[in-house]
């Protein structure tokens, strides 16, 4: 370095300080950039411990998966153009199970061991995600059609098949985490809802026998209305019957008057007949049977078992019916005992108040495109302010021999067909106004 620098005229001295510098600051650099990478390393070994800590600790079942080879194939779809996943797997029914076998589990924390079985947490490695769908791979489609539209999260009510073949009612959740050590990692949890789905199950079955109940009790009210109504196909039955008698017996017998008695007989034993089934409906225990129905048809169904009632407390009903209303879904008997409940309590409300001129206007009308609003409105005198808020509590009744379970009941009703349910003090009639509304058939959940 001398002999360079004597020959360049470069001071010695200065040159040699000036690499000492350099050779010094680069040595430094290098030793903060190997304690940088250091502590990043450490962090993110601490950041994995606690992500390990968090996995295997919490008190729900985790399960991770590889989702890699699911990225890959909803690449190819969008490369190919397709932007909707649901009509994909409409014209594509197999791949759905394609996409199951594509994703596979790496790991399960103790509580989805306990839950799920399946010999330990090193049992789940690999295993394709098709078996635990087999019950319910409705709600995988869904989870599919989430993650294709980008969706970071996923979470349903569902019903999940374990590894030793039970079935579970769960909370579906899922969360895509993102590429981990070149995988893409996906976070699936799974919570037991199966004691509160039973519970849900038992307070259904104790509401249906409330309403059952419910049903025998209005019956009685109104055996005087079945009798009249019955009455009335066999009194015609038994006029006709005699009137085809006495033309048999003239000496030339009119065949044709015979014929058309005997025809009026059969069409009032029809009439008898659905008279006496819809009793039994009423009174039957049997399960809800949901089923496509027309409301205005329900509610003149209903009015078949009031009229002898509100003739006999002169009681005026108009019903307004809405042709056009598209048809609901639901069970035809429950839906009957909803309108004979209100027809009924307004009935008792205006008679209680002494009301000459009692009148009934039952209205059907579309609250909005997926929604039907059937409405009972009384000239009575209407419900007074601190009662609105409580019309619908168990056991709540302003009548002195009432048990308060009538309201509930047809609230309970209503709910379980996907409808709400409430009432007004003073609708357009002056008196009380009841209403509930119904999905349309289109709109209506499916079970």
């Amino acid at each position: 370095m001398s002999f360079a620098c004597s020959l360049l005229g470069y001071n010695v001295t200065a040159v040699a300080f000036a690499a000492f510098l350099t050779a010094s600051l680069t040595f430094v650099g290098a030793a903060m950039g190997i304690s940088a990478q250091k502590k990043a390393h450490a962090e993110l070994e601490r950041s994995e411990q606690r992500y390990r800590h968090l996995f295997s600790r919490m008190p729900i079942a985790l399960r991770q998966l590889d989702g890699s080879r699911l990225v890959v194939l909803f690449r190819k779809l969008r490369a190919e153009g397709v932007k909707d996943l649901g009509a994909y797997f409409d014209n594509h029914p197999n791949f759905l199970q394609t996409c199951m076998d594509a994703l596979s589990f790496q790991e399960a924390n103790d509580r989805a061991v306990q839950m799920f079985g399946g010999g330990g947490a090193n049992g789940y490695a690999g295993r394709s995600m098709a078996d635990t769908w087999k019950v319910r791979p409705d709600t995988f489609r869904r989870a599919m059609e989430s993650r294709f539209r980008g969706e970071t999260n996923f979470e349903e009510e569902t019903r999940m098949v374990t590894w030793d073949d039970r079935v579970v009612d769960v909370l579906f959740t899922t969360a895509r985490v993102g590429p981990i050590n070149d995988l893409e990692i996906s976070l699936v949890g799974t919570i037991d809802i199966s004691q509160r789905i039973r519970a849900e199950e038992r307070l259904r079955q104790v509401q249906a026998e409330f309403a059952h109940a419910a049903r025998v009790s209005i019956l009685g009210e109104l055996t005087a209305s079945i009798a009249h109504e019955v009455n009335q196909p066999l009194a015609a039955i038994a006029t006709n019957g005699a009137a085809g008698l006495r033309w048999l017996s003239r000496p030339v017998p009119d065949l044709v008057e015979v014929r058309s008695a005997i025809e009026n007989m059969i069409a009032d034993t029809r009439r008898a007949a659905n008279i006496v089934a819809r009793v039994h409906g009423m009174a039957s225990r049997k399960a809800p049977e949901p089923a496509r129905l027309t409301v205005d048809d329900i509610v003149r169904e209903a009015l078949v078992f009031l009229r002898h009632e509100l003739e006999s407390h002169a009681v005026t009903i108009l019903h307004r019916p809405d042709p056009s209303a598209p048809q609901a879904l639901g069970d035809r008997t429950q839906l009957q005992q909803v309108i004979v409940n209100l027809a009924i309590n307004a009935v008792q409300a205006m008679t209680q108040a002494g009301r000459d001129d009692r009148r009934i206007v039952i209205t059907t009308t579309m609250q909005d495109p997926s929604t039907l609003c059937c409405s009972v409105e009384d000239n009575g005198p209407g419900i007074t302010t601190e009662h609105v808020d409580r019309l619908f509590e168990s056991f709540f009744t302003t009548k002195e021999s009432g048990m308060g379970m009538g309201l509930p009941i047809c609230r309970s009703i209503v709910e379980a067909h996907g409808g709400r349910i409430g009432a007004e003090s003073h609708g357009s009639e002056g008196g009380a106004r009841f209403w509930f509304t119904l999905p349309t058939s289109t709109a209506a959940p499916s079970s």
